[in-house]
């Protein structure tokens, strides 16, 4: 039995190595001593829809900011569908240290685990998972009917099936960004310590990855204290209003804060594809009614290169999704660029932001 449990265990840590060998993080590029600190919060007024135990929803939170007593921007960012707390530790840590408070969300049953303050794993949800995988559809109609209006009521059925669970996906995390950024805000007036006594309430900004990216616009339709917002290659699906007659609706009043759209060729080339099959990107409608709104396209991106597991785990990335760019250059970039969108309107700094990568 020594023997077996010897060698399960070599072979774990050969497997780990392999998937998550030891790599160099990005180097910081400001001047700024970085600290940083975990929460887990309950949120009393929410129960935890993933479970059916009466439990009230717990969001763990990191929260990188600068050593140095000072009053500071504080942005928020939200990880993609079965992302970690540190999917973006390397953009908030570079934030950090050019002078932001900058907050990462782990959504518990939509990532990968969430490990909260007491050590409590909680793994992602295998309903969602399968959603996810799947594109959110589940089978309907008869197979065995191979008639026009049978194929073309079921794939609208399915159209409808998924713009549901993507709602729910949506209600979930909006109640995550909107309690996180209350709770914020309150320990900014209540504590007087580090970290919260570095924030700066009247200067806010939200990003996020995916369908992080897309709970960020969220925020920025909803509330009134965000000043600008990032979306990192995540379709905008908040900015829907309905699904009806086999196509999506989206809001009529133009979207009311400066925005960053941030996409590989890739992507962005698949959704000119659907533009031209007359089927309206929900993006780029955003974009056109926007007052505020800038595009800006990756080169040889993969979804995956958006985030840091590029460089930790170059083979798991790669499986999910990455191009042939340098993941370290990409990243590189990135996390430049999304320092000077910031720095432009929450510094009131000038844009220095270039339309391809």
């Amino acid at each position: 039995m020594d023997r077996l449990l010897i060698l399960t265990f070599c072979i774990s840590q050969i497997i780990k190595g392999i998937l998550f060998p030891d790599f160099e993080p990005l180097p910081v590029t400001g001047e700024h001593i970085v600290e940083t600190a975990e929460e887990t919060w309950v949120d009393k007024d929410r129960l935890e829809t993933y479970t059916d135990t009466g439990e009230n929803r717990s969001v763990t939170i990191k929260i990188w900011y600068p050593k140095e007593e000072g009053s500071y921007p504080l942005v928020v960012f939200s990880h993609g569908a079965g992302g970690v707390l540190e999917s973006n530790a390397s953009t908030c840590e570079n934030l950090a240290s050019h002078g932001y408070v900058a907050v990462a969300i782990a959504h518990p049953y939509q990532a990968a685990y969430v490990r909260n303050v007491n050590g409590k794993i909680t793994p992602i949800d295998a309903t969602f998972m399968e959603q996810i995988m799947t594109g959110g559809n589940a089978e309907t109609g008869n197979p065995g009917k191979t008639a026009e209006s049978d194929r073309k009521t079921s794939e609208e059925e399915k159209e409808r099936q998924l713009y549901e669970r993507q709602m729910e996906w949506m209600t979930v995390r909006r109640g995550d960004m909107n309690f996180v950024l209350d709770t914020l805000l309150a320990k900014v007036s209540q504590s007087g310590k580090a970290p919260y006594d570095r924030i700066d309430t009247g200067k806010i900004g939200v990003f996020g990855h995916s369908l992080g990216g897309a709970t960020a616009v969220a925020a920025g339709r909803e509330r009134s204290d965000i000043s600008a917002v990032i979306d990192i290659e995540g379709t905008m699906l908040a900015e829907y209003t309905g699904y009806e007659k086999g196509k999506h609706t989206f809001y009529e009043e133009p979207y009311p804060v400066p925005l960053l759209d941030i996409n590989s060729r890739a992507v962005y080339e698949e959704a000119k594809g659907l533009a031209a099959e007359g089927e309206e990107y929900v993006n780029f409608y955003v974009g056109r009614q926007a007052a505020d709104f800038r595009e800006v396209i990756f080169e040889d991106a993969g979804h995956m290169n958006f985030c840091d597991l590029s460089l930790a785990s170059p083979i798991l990335a790669g499986l999910l999704g990455t191009g042939t760019v340098d993941e370290w250059e990409c990243l590189e970039n990135l996390n430049e660029l999304v320092l000077n969108y910031f720095d432009c309107y929450l510094k009131d700094q000038p844009l220095v932001i270039k339309d391809s990568y």
